[in-house]
């Protein structure tokens, strides 16, 4: 599977990000375990198999973001439900949902990568996410199981590692009321159109 170069890049700063805001108390020593374990993980895949760094697809990025955000966010039209603690400050829930991204899409990729068994690599990633979960919400393992197969699945076919960060971020910020639920789906469905523009199904950036 091809990484894009985007979320390499995305993944330096996400760890940089990740040790400073734990240096002044922000994020959580496990998120930067994650940040760091998923940093590994992919330097293993990359170091270990014959896996190409390419261009992000707009086209795919915004039909896998939004199909994600789409997905994850149909429950909220019913209303989305107060947090049960005090949300974090939204810097701050960018880089804990990036460095669990990374290391999701991390042991994804090594499974992929050693045993080619995509079925297999996406239990694996949603028992991985799930396992994360466990920390702040173990409660719902259930939900967490099913929503990081889901990311996986949609990683599987569209391809864009990016995407997984940008719609685990927006579904966060929903989570925490920092979007309210029409700009959520109003900016899910634009980026669905926007996927199926012909010009924009060509651009690779």
């Amino acid at each position: 599977m091809k990484i894009e170069w985007e979320y390499l890049v995305i993944l330096g700063v996400v760890i940089a990000f990740a040790i400073m805001g734990w240096q002044r108390g922000e994020i959580s020593d496990i998120n930067v375990l994650f940040s760091l374990g998923g940093a590994i993980i992919t330097l293993m895949v990359l170091t270990a198999f014959p896996v190409e760094i390419g261009k992000m697809g707009v086209s795919n990025f915004f039909m896998q973001t939004a199909l994600l955000n789409i997905t994850l966010g149909v429950g909220a039209i019913r209303g989305v439900p107060a947090p049960t603690f005090a949300p974090p400050a939204p810097h701050v829930v960018l880089v804990a949902t990036a460095t669990e991204e990374i290391f999701r899409v991390g042991s994804y990729q090594m499974v992929m990568e050693a045993y080619e068994m995509p079925k297999f690599a996406t239990l694996v990633s949603g028992i991985v996410f799930a396992a994360m979960h466990m920390y702040w919400q173990p409660t719902q393992w259930v939900f967490a199981i099913a929503g990081g197969a889901l990311f996986s699945l949609m990683l599987m076919v569209f391809q864009s590692q990016t995407a997984c960060v940008a719609s685990h971020f927006l579904y966060d910020m929903l989570a925490f009321q920092y979007i309210a639920v029409l700009p959520y789906f109003a900016l899910s469905v634009l980026m669905l159109v926007l996927s199926q523009i012909p010009t924009i199904k060509k651009v690779k950036i």
